[in-house]
């Protein structure tokens, strides 16, 4: 990773994480991939997940706890035109923000570390609210029947392309042409770029 790309602090990372909805999990057992994409939660320096506790990933994961978790924000596609005027097809790609983890899942047992996660994920999906606490014991069956993993993360890594990497020229191209069509993820693009430009001191 160019470390121009590179993310390294933490409220940044967890504000990155709190706020995308699902990621991707990735696992392997018997050199077979298998990757799923999950709703979860970061809590403190982990994530955690659920699912069925007879389901593909839950049977993997007893065989294989090593995981890699990623997630993606995905910004504004950049026309291959919007940075060059050589005609090819080269210079077209998206900006973004990516956060990949590579850890190691562990089954949570504690229906009381259940509930908080369900708590946790529950408030970040329907902030709004309009459900009983899950120290209700109508919930009771539901939360047995469903496993919970926590991911423990060995490595973290953060990446943020918005043309940090860019000639002025090449850069300023871009603006003008996200201007120019100005839609809502244009809008919040145009702000990250000019953003990390001054945080990199372009």
């Amino acid at each position: 990773m160019k470390q121009i790309f590179e993310i390294k602090e933490k409220e940044t990372i967890n504000a990155l994480l709190d706020s995308v909805e699902y990621g991707t999990l990735a696992v392997s057992y018997n050199n077979e991939p298998y990757a799923v994409p999950v709703n979860f939660v970061r809590i403190d320096e982990a994530v955690y997940f659920h699912g069925a506790l007879s389901n593909k990933k839950m049977k993997i994961l007893e065989k294989n706890p090593k995981v890699s978790f990623s997630v993606v924000q995905n910004y504004s596609l950049i026309a291959s035109f919007f940075s060059s005027t050589e005609g090819l097809a080269c210079p077209a790609t998206q900006f973004f923000k990516s956060v990949s983890i590579d850890g190691v899942a562990k089954m949570v047992e504690s229906r009381e570390v259940k509930a908080m996660v369900f708590e946790a994920l529950m408030a970040k999906l329907q902030p709004e609210g309009g459900y009983k606490p899950f120290s209700n014991e109508a919930y009771d069956k539901a939360i047995q029947a469903t496993a919970v993993v926590k991911i423990v993360p060995h490595t973290t890594r953060c990446k943020f392309k918005f043309g940090q990497h860019l000639t002025q020229e090449r850069f300023e191209r871009i603006l003008s042409y996200l201007k120019e069509r100005d839609t809502k993820i244009d809008q919040e693009t145009l702000k990250m770029m000019k953003q990390l430009r001054v945080e990199n001191g372009i």
